[in-house]
């Protein structure tokens, strides 16, 4: 867990351009133009099976230009990022919906080959690791923070309430150097992850987070007042605090229990006056 001094300056990296001057950085609605046309025009969900920084990607952004869909950058991680977040939209709206389509791939990466990979790809992978992890995290405000405006007030704002959820995504004095857009881009690859874990009838991984564990685990659990059972995906470190955290409301669950039967005997036994003079037990 990062202290607080360094969660402050990774806030503070949020707004500063630390991995790429402001004039390498695409307009976001450039990039959401790109995405849109890559969704409409050809099968966009193609490019995120292929693994980051592998030939299978770069001819897939090729053909989006032959398609028409211009890229508004070279960097093939933003370009992936706002397909992702355009498929997102289309595909399921909020992570925990049910996809519009029927069939769905996304890239998985075997844990033995990932040490051959160069160090781009390796970062690359681990950028939309940290997204999957985020996402994880709080899926609620990931939803929200896809629904801004990039380059937004509204987009800033979001950003910013979901930097206490950052911390357990990155690995200890790992230095934070993402963009905004960049983040945004990991976070929608990450969010289009693990809608579609979440929509799954079955326990599976999603491979790749900062999480020591390295995967996102999904399991189907109750959902409270139905009958109904969903997937819930959270790193490995986040299902050890759900667990800890479930373990202390049993606890006091079970002493608020204990404090109102003691209650309730105190109040049966005081109104058993035997002549009926006492008022009856009524408890709150």
């Amino acid at each position: 867990m990062k202290s607080p001094v360094l969660l402050a300056t990774a806030a503070a990296a949020l707004f500063l351009p630390t991995s790429a001057s402001p004039s390498t950085q695409p307009a976001p609605a450039a990039l959401e133009q790109f995405g849109g046309c890559a969704a409409k025009n050809y099968e966009g969900a193609e490019l995120l099976a292929t693994q980051p920084g592998s030939p299978e990607e770069s001819e897939v952004i090729a053909e989006y230009g032959r398609r028409s869909c211009n890229a508004p950058t070279n960097d093939a991680g933003l370009l992936r990022g706002a397909v992702a977040e355009q498929l997102f939209k289309a595909d399921f709206g909020s992570i925990g919906s049910q996809p519009k389509r029927d069939l769905i791939e996304v890239f998985t990466v075997d844990m033995n080959e990932l040490a051959a990979l160069d160090d781009n790809a390796k970062k690359r992978i681990d950028n939309v690791a940290f997204g999957t992890c985020v996402a994880a995290s709080d899926p609620n405000a990931a939803s929200a923070v896809l629904r801004t405006s990039g380059g937004s007030a509204e987009e800033k704002a979001a950003i910013v309430g979901m930097v206490p959820k950052f911390a357990p995504c990155v690995a200890e004095g790992e230095t934070f150097n993402l963009t905004r857009t960049e983040l945004r881009s990991a976070l929608a690859e990450g969010a289009y992850r693990l809608a579609l874990s979440e929509s799954l009838d079955e326990e599976v991984v999603v491979t790749g987070t900062r999480d020591k564990s390295k995967s996102v685990v999904c399991k189907r659990l109750d959902t409270s007042g139905t009958h109904m059972r969903r997937n819930v995906c959270l790193t490995e470190a986040q299902w050890a605090a759900r667990e800890r955290e479930s373990e202390y409301a049993a606890k006091d669950g079970q002493r608020q229990y204990r404090e109102y039967q003691e209650r309730l005997q105190t109040c049966i036994t005081q109104s058993l006056g035997g002549d009926g003079s006492r008022p009856a037990c009524r408890m709150n």
